[in-house]
């Protein structure tokens, strides 16, 4: 289970009484589209049951979440919305919400979603552990940490290296970078296309990989689209201070995205976690919010 979304689907049968016959019908088969991980199918569903019976919070939620999992952050935004309006006592409607608000680079938003969850039920370890993620992302540790600490002792599966932070008072050799948001535009077509011009996003807190994938989360097409990515392998070793023996490895990531047309297209990237510059935005796309 995806711990930032913690999804919570409710078995249909104890809401059966608040719908017509038709919108538990679409909502059972957008249930089973959503546990079988088809969540483009399962959207179309709710849809239809939420046409039919807009007024059972459930739908909503579950039509939020679908949208989460395809990374529409923002079109899943109104869903978790009305989840709240419809059932104000939700806790999972604020989590979700926030979780939602933290991958569009709203921050404070995702902390006062946190918060409220938090007010509604004390002992909610996973908004201790989403709160302490979005600490972690704006490189407050003792917020971060404390969120963590709270978080396993309410019996939440925190990851040994996030405590191993926590309780590290020694200066790391290693410099952690985090990549809350890009705010710059590479000036030419080469950076990131080519290997002569990685990009460079350095180690987080999860490790280079998980920076490279944060980083490539925070790109959007021309669309406005996320895009998708997958790692092809590596390639191509650079010197570098950081690297083994002097010398670094480039991973290599085939993109797929929509162009201006809303045609599909592939490129490649190359990217390093060995060293650090401020990540920029590849030529010709766009990031979190931009126009």
């Amino acid at each position: 289970m995806n711990r930032s979304t913690s999804i919570l689907l409710i078995s249909f049968l104890m809401l059966t009484a608040c719908y017509g016959q038709d919108a538990k019908e679409y909502y059972d088969k957008g249930f089973e589209q959503i546990q079988a991980g088809k969540f483009e199918e399962a959207i179309n569903f709710f849809d239809k049951s939420i046409e039919l019976n807009p007024d059972v919070y459930i739908s909503w939620f579950n039509r939020g979440i679908a949208k989460t999992r395809l990374g529409l952050y923002q079109d899943a935004l109104p869903d978790f919305e009305q989840t709240i309006k419809l059932k104000p006592e939700y806790k999972n409607g604020y989590l979700n919400r926030g979780t939602a608000k933290k991958h569009l680079e709203n921050y404070s938003g995702a902390i006062a979603d946190y918060n409220l969850a938090i007010k509604l039920d004390s002992n909610y370890a996973d908004a201790f552990y989403n709160r302490a993620l979005v600490y972690e992302i704006l490189n407050k540790k003792d917020s971060s940490c404390t969120d963590f600490y709270k978080a396993k002792q309410l019996g939440s599966s925190v990851p040994k290296n996030k405590l191993e932070i926590c309780n590290d008072t020694t200066t790391s050799k290693i410099v952690i970078h985090y990549i809350p948001r890009l705010t710059k535009t590479a000036d030419n077509d080469k950076y990131g296309f080519t290997s002569e011009r990685p990009i460079k996003v350095g180690t987080g807190p999860d490790g280079g990989p998980a920076n490279q994938r944060a980083y490539l989360n925070l790109i959007r097409d021309q669309q406005g689209k996320p895009i998708k990515y997958k790692r092809l392998g590596s390639c191509c070793d650079y010197k570098s201070e950081n690297g083994i023996f002097g010398f670094a490895m480039l991973d290599i990531y085939e993109i797929t995205y929509l162009d201006e047309n809303g045609t599909e297209k592939k490129a490649t990237v190359y990217i390093s976690f060995y060293d650090y510059e401020e990540p920029k935005i590849i030529f010709g796309f766009k990031t979190v919010g931009q126009q």
